[in-house]
C-alpha cells in the first residue's frame, strides 16, 4: 500500500513517509484523525504490523491537528496488534490539543508519551532550593 506524502486537504489525512533504520520505524502522520479518516490510518497500520514489523514503530503526530475517539480506537487496536508481534508502538511529538485528548482518555502513557511534570504542581525538593556549591 503506497503511503501519501503530500499535505492533507483541510479535514484530511496524510500518512508517510515511513523510515526504518536499525529495527526502528518512524511513520509521519499529518492532518485530522476522525471518523472519516481513521479507517485509512487503521489500514496502513494493519499492513505495516501484519507484515514484518520493526522492533519499534513510532508514529510522528507533530502534524496531527485533531484526534477523536475513532482515532484513539485505531491507536489502541494497533498497540495490541503491535504487542502481539513483538513491536513496541509509540506516539511522539503530539500537539497540545491531541495530548490533552490522549490524557483525558487515559492512554497517554500506554502510547509512550508519559505525563510531563508540571512545575506549578510538582512539589519542590529541599535540594532544589539549596544554593549551588562550587
Amino acid at each position: 500500500m503506497p503511503l501519501s506524502v503530500s499535505p492533507p486537504p483541510p479535514g484530511g489525512l496524510s500518512i508517510g513517509p515511513l523510515t526504518v533504520a536499525q529495527g526502528r520505524g518512524r511513520l509521519v502522520v499529518t492532518g485530522e484523525i476522525d471518523i472519516a479518516t481513521s479507517g485509512e490510518l487503521a489500514s496502513v497500520l494493519a499492513a505495516l504490523l501484519d507484515g514484518a514489523p520493526p522492533a519499534a514503530l513510532e508514529l510522528d503526530f507533530g502534524g496531527v491537528r485533531f484526534l477523536d475517539s475513532s482515532g484513539i480506537l485505531v491507536l489502541l487496536r494497533a498497540q495490541g496488534r503491535a504487542a502481539d508481534r513483538g513491536c513496541r508502538l509509540t506516539v511522539a511529538d503530539v500537539q497540545p490539543t491531541v495530548r490533552r485528548v490522549l490524557e483525558i482518555t487515559g492512554v497517554l502513557e500506554l502510547l509512550g508519551l508519559g505525563v510531563p511534570a508540571d512545575p506549578l504542581t510538582t512539589p519542590r525538593r529541599p535540594a532544589d532550593d539549596a544554593a549551588p556549591t562550587r
